[in-house]
């Protein structure tokens, strides 16, 4: 039970998180859409499809059985913990960015992060999706 919590609450979380401040960026005119670097659709579509992985993740964790995989509680416990993992590196991503997060290049000039995480990885988000 305290396993589908806490994978249900990391992709809730970051999502509230998102969207919230997004609003709170448009509120103060900063446009959190950059321009795609790739076809729109394409690009989007790139972005977005990890809801997919993370609903199918957090079905699996309650019961519902999409999983194709069914290994020891070990290797599952391994799992959950590179899954916080990887939720905690796109927290840092999106909190560090600030004010010039943007899903895209953004439209203005913004500052290159090289402070706090952004000293090791040019995109710590990137690495919290694929962990």
């Amino acid at each position: 039970m305290i396993e589908a919590l806490v994978v249900t609450f990391f992709p809730v979380a970051f999502l509230a998180v998102l969207f919230t401040g997004g609003q709170l960026l448009r509120r103060r005119k900063i446009d959190m859409d950059g321009d795609a670097p790739i076809d729109r659709k394409l690009f989007y579509a790139s972005k977005y499809l990890i809801l997919v992985v993370w609903t199918a993740m957090v079905l699996d964790s309650w019961g519902v059985g999409v999983s194709f995989f069914n290994g020891p509680a070990s290797l599952k416990r391994l799992a959950l913990g590179v899954w916080a993992l990887g939720f905690i590196l796109l927290f840092i991503g999106r909190f560090g960015l600030g004010n010039s997060f943007r899903i895209g290049s953004p439209r203005e000039s913004t500052r290159l992060r090289v402070d706090g995480l952004f000293r090791i990885s040019r995109n710590p988000m990137y690495l919290g999706v694929y962990s």
